[in-house]
């Protein structure tokens, strides 16, 4: 009897243990609305783009984005650095000059760096670049 009676204290010890861990949470993490943004065709005499990218804080703690980075001088982009609450939509302001841009097909990528679980998200923007003459 006093052995199945340490038996169950133990299980029920066990199970609670393993509800807190359940219950720990997970971490911050980032969904994206897409990975690739298509411009089409611009000129390099066009203005300039400004594209409104939104992203979603899909953990359980709140994001930060801590740094977005860029592979060219063309594409700069401004976003909230505040922490954005689970379940909150937050938006990286990009703005791509194509007067910057070399002519012809253009691929560049933008790396999203927060402290989600899922690590560096990138997201490629593509366009064909013409002539501005």
């Amino acid at each position: 009897m006093r052995r199945g009676v340490t038996y169950l204290i133990t299980l029920f010890a066990l199970l609670r243990l393993c509800g807190a861990v359940a219950s720990e949470p997970k971490g911050a993490d980032i969904e994206l609305s897409q990975t690739v943004i298509d411009l089409g065709t611009l000129s390099q005499s066009d203005d300039k783009q400004y594209i409104r990218f939104p992203f979603l804080s899909c953990g359980d703690v709140p994001l930060v984005i801590t740094e977005v980075r860029t592979s060219c001088s063309c594409t700069t982009i401004k976003y909230d650095r505040k922490p954005l609450p689970a379940g909150e939509q937050g938006v990286l302001n990009i703005t791509v000059d194509p007067s910057k841009a070399p002519e012809g097909n253009f691929y560049r990528v933008i790396q999203v760096y927060s402290t989600a679980i899922s690590g560096v998200k990138n997201i490629t923007l593509k366009a064909n670049i013409k002539n501005g003459d």
